[in-house]
């Protein structure tokens, strides 16, 4: 049984945001630049971008009729050689190592053929690692580059899915 890719709907707006939540606590390790707000929460700045901007998709990633965890999905309209940015992916720790992001972004790039850019923190291996072993999956090439982005080190890469 593979993982679906539902848009979200802005009714289930607090849904993705309590989710955004687990994700950001989730990046903290990675990064000295995130902080709780007073409530002691991580909070997502301009959540209501996600449903305002029209070259912004976020999808929540459902397997068996459960939300296991979601991918914003962005459109490149200001980059001429960039058409898509996966931005974020999460899978709640209890779904991890079954697959389900591998196949949320399978899904994405075979439904959105064209050149894609993602990012990720150096100090988050497993992140680069999990895109890497994409590529190799998938028979991707891609380019890869060390930028700086907002103060943090990253690892940059650009694909084509055909």
């Amino acid at each position: 049984m593979s993982v679906e890719l539902i848009e979200v709907e802005l009714n289930k707006k607090s849904i993705l945001e309590n989710m955004l939540h687990f994700y950001l606590d989730d990046l903290s390790k990675y990064t000295n630049q995130l902080k709780t707000n007073i409530h002691g929460i991580f909070e997502y700045e301009n959540l209501d971008s996600l449903f305002t901007n029209p070259n912004i998709i976020p999808f929540f990633i459902k397997f068996s009729q459960e939300i296991v965890g979601f991918l914003l999905f962005f459109k490149a309209a200001e980059n001429e050689h960039i058409d898509y940015c996966v931005n974020d992916i999460f899978i709640f720790s209890q779904y991890r190592e079954r697959g389900f992001a591998g196949q949320a972004v399978k899904k994405l790039i075979s439904s959105y053929p064209g050149t894609y850019y993602v990012k990720q923190l150096e100090k988050n291996q497993k992140s680069i690692q999990f895109w890497k072993s994409l590529y190799e999956e998938f028979q991707l090439t891609y380019t890869e580059e060390a930028i700086i982005d907002c103060g943090e080190r990253c690892c940059a890469q650009t694909f084509i899915a055909p």
